[in-house]
C-alpha cells in the first residue's frame, strides 16, 4: 500500500492544496498547531470512513465554510485506486471509490489500509474498555467480511432493548417484550464475538514478536480476549444462544435497576499484560521465558505503556499485511517525543523500509527520509532533502520473525 497524494479543501485549518508523498518515508515537521496532524487525519478518514479525533464530521470543516473534501489517490497491488470524501454542514457525507460514487460510508473500509498512531492512541492501553472495544472493531471492519453489518445489527438490538429498559416493565420476573431484541443481540453477539477472539489470538502472538524486538528482548506482550463467559471455549456456536439467553435472563433485575443491558459483547474487554523476560531466556519468536507479569494498564510505567501500544499497532500492521499481502500505510502521529532514544531508533529503523508518514516537531535523527515536508498555518511545502535511493522492499528483522507465525483465523 502507497499513498501517492493527498488533496484537501477547507479540512481544518489546511489550505487547499495537493500533497505528494514518497513511497518510503515521509517526514512533516511543524509546531504544535501548525496542522501536520490534521494531514494524518485526512489520511485516516479515507480509510475507516470518519476522524480518529472526533465523531462529528461539521468539527473538520474550516471555520466559516460549509463544506470540506479529501482525496487520496494510492496505489495497492500495483493499480492506482482513490477514495474521497466530501463533508458538508446540510448533507450527509459523500463518497466515491475510484471516481464512483456509492450509497453508504462503510464501503470506504477496506480499500485503503492505514495504519494511525498517536498519542492519543494510548488509550487502547491505558483507558477504558470502550477504547480496546473500538480497537478491535476498527481493525476486524477493514479484514473482516461481514463483521461491520454484524456489529451495527448488534448495535441497533442493544439501543432498542435499552430503551424498553427505560420503560414499564415487570420487575419481578423477566418481561417477555425483551424476547425479539434478545434472540437478535443473541444471533449477532456469536458473530462479533468469534472474530475479536480471532483477532485477540492473532494480536498475541504478534504483538508478542512486536514487543519484543522494539525492547531489545526486555519485555514481552500477552493479550487475553475478556467476555462475559468464564470460559472462552463456551463460544460455541452450536451452544451459545442457550447460553445468552440464561445470563441475560439472570441479570434482568440489575438490567430493569440499571436500565441498561449488563450482559452482552458491548462489555467486551481485552486484558493486556507485559513480561518481563528472563535474562539468560532463548529467545525465538514468541518463546521466551518470562520471570514476571504486569497488568500493563494499571502496573505498567508510562514508557512501557507507550511501548505496548506501539507494539499492538505493528501487530495491527502485519493482520493486514497477513490478510491483503501488503502492509498498510503507517501513520506516526507525533510518537517520537513520547519514546526514549532507544526506541525511537528502533521504529525509525524499522519504518524505512515501507509507507510511513511520521509529523514532528524537528528531525534529528541520522536517517535521511524520502520526503520532508514543513507546515505552517496549514500550508505544506516540500523541503530540499538528501538523495535517498528508491525504497526497497527489505525483510526487517520484525517482518523475518512474524513471517514463522501463521493467521489464527
Amino acid at each position: 500500500m502507497q499513498v501517492k497524494t493527498l488533496s484537501v479543501k477547507n479540512l481544518r485549518n489546511l489550505e487547499d492544496q495537493t500533497v505528494s508523498f514518497s513511497d518510503g518515508l515521509n517526514i512533516i515537521c511543524g509546531e504544535n498547531g501548525a496542522g501536520k496532524t490534521n494531514l494524518l487525519e485526512a489520511l485516516h478518514l479515507c480509510s475507516i470512513g470518519r476522524s480518529p479525533r472526533t465523531r462529528k464530521d461539521v468539527e473538520l470543516i474550516a471555520t466559516g465554510k460549509k463544506n470540506a473534501s479529501v482525496d487520496v489517490k494510492y496505489i495497492r497491488a500495483g493499480v492506482e485506486r482513490s477514495v474521497q470524501l466530501e463533508l458538508s454542514t446540510t448533507k450527509n457525507k459523500f463518497v466515491a471509490l475510484d471516481g464512483k460514487p456509492s450509497q453508504k460510508l462503510s464501503d470506504v473500509v477496506g480499500n485503503f489500509a492505514s495504519v494511525y498512531f498517536s498519542p492519543d492512541e494510548l488509550n487502547i492501553v491505558r483507558g477504558a474498555p470502550l477504547y480496546r472495544r473500538r480497537f478491535m472493531d476498527i481493525v476486524n471492519c477493514q479484514v473482516g467480511s461481514g463483521y461491520m453489518v454484524a456489529l451495527k445489527n448488534l448495535q441497533h438490538a442493544l439501543k432498542q432493548r435499552n430503551s424498553i429498559l427505560h420503560g414499564t416493565l415487570n420487575t419481578t420476573r423477566y418481561d417477555p417484550s425483551l424476547i425479539p431484541w434478545d434472540k437478535q443481540i443473541s444471533a449477532y453477539s456469536i458473530r462479533v464475538m468469534l472474530k475479536r477472539a480471532s483477532f485477540v489470538r492473532n494480536l498475541d502472538k504478534f504483538g508478542a514478536i512486536a514487543m519484543r524486538i522494539l525492547t531489545q528482548n526486555k519485555e514481552t506482550l500477552h493479550c487475553t480476549y475478556k467476555t462475559f463467559f468464564d470460559r472462552l471455549t463456551d463460544i460455541n456456536v452450536n451452544t451459545f444462544d442457550e447460553e445468552y439467553q440464561a445470563k441475560v435472563k439472570a441479570s434482568y433485575l440489575k438490567d430493569v435497576a440499571t436500565r441498561t443491558t449488563n450482559v452482552g459483547a458491548h462489555l467486551d474487554d481485552i486484558e493486556i499484560k507485559l513480561g518481563y523476560i528472563s535474562p539468560d531466556s532463548t529467545v525465538e519468536g514468541r518463546k521466551v521465558e518470562v520471570d514476571k507479569w504486569i497488568n500493563v494498564r494499571t502496573s505498567g510505567s508510562m514508557g512501557q505503556q507507550r511501548t505496548a501500544t506501539l507494539a499492538l499497532k505493528i501487530a495491527e500492521m502485519f493482520l493486514y499485511k497477513k490478510y491483503y499481502g501488503e502492509k498498510p500505510v503507517l501513520l506516526l502521529d507525533d510518537v517520537l517525543s513520547e519514546l526514549d532514544e532507544e526506541r525511537q531508533r528502533a521504529l525509525m529503523d524499522y519504518c524505512k523500509s515501507f509507507n510511513t508518514i511520521v509529523t514532528c516537531t524537528e528531525w534529528n535523527f541520522n536517517l535521511p527520509p524520502n520526503k520532508m515536508f514543513s507546515v505552517n498555518n496549514g500550508v505544506v511545502k516540500e523541503l530540499e532533502c538528501a538523495n535517498v535511493e528508491q525504497r526497497k522492499e527489505e525483510l526487517t528483522e520484525l517482518d523475518k520473525a512474524f513471517e514463522n507465525e501463521k493467521l489464527d483465523e
